[in-house]
């Protein structure tokens, strides 16, 4: 019978494996440190493209009111104390009702900034934190054939260490555009 030796065995020992466990920790908190950053980036461009969406598709109702822009209808210094509980007295989207320019612009800013129905879904105020539209001529009151400026203003909010869930960054994105007569 041969004799049993601890020296003649292969395999790890428990310093090696806590070497490579700590090896495998370190690298872990690595790929959590960039999971965070990962995410604070996810956060910031899904808020600015909502900012970005929100622009567009007012650019596009305001391209089709041109009459509306020229007239200055659209002119809106701050949103943030827009009447969102106020209805509107006409319903410019049914299909049905005529509006004119200034109707319309009312109509356009109200969806823009409100939303959608009752619940306001959609809009600038259901979408961003603290947010701020506005429009005006670039060169100035009667001067929008110079080209006209929409501007969203938000509060994004910091993720991480240095947000402590409480603190947020002011963000803003701005156009500079010229509407067609």
């Amino acid at each position: 019978m041969r004799a049993f030796s601890y020296s003649s065995q292969y395999g790890f020992s428990m310093i090696e494996s806590m070497i490579a466990a700590l090896i495998i920790a370190i690298g872990l908190l690595g790929v959590a440190g960039m999971q965070i950053v990962a995410m604070k980036g996810t956060n910031h461009s899904v808020q600015q493209g909502k900012a970005s969406d929100l622009m567009q598709g007012l650019l596009e109702r305001m391209r089709s009111n041109s009459k509306g822009v020229y007239d200055e209808n659209y002119n809106i210094v701050n949103s943030s104390t827009y009447k969102c509980n106020v209805a509107l007295t006409k319903n410019c989207e049914d299909g049905v009702t005529l509006c004119n320019a200034k109707e319309l612009a009312e109509s356009d800013l109200y969806h823009t900034i409100c939303g959608e129905g009752t619940s306001h879904t959609g809009g600038l105020i259901a979408t961003l934190s603290n947010p701020s539209l506005s429009v005006s001529c670039i060169g100035g009151v009667g001067k929008c054939s110079s080209g006209i400026n929409l501007k969203i203003k938000w509060q994004e909010r910091l993720l991480g260490k240095e947000g402590s869930g409480n603190k947020t960054l002011p963000r803003e994105i701005s156009l500079d555009t010229v509407i067609a007569q």
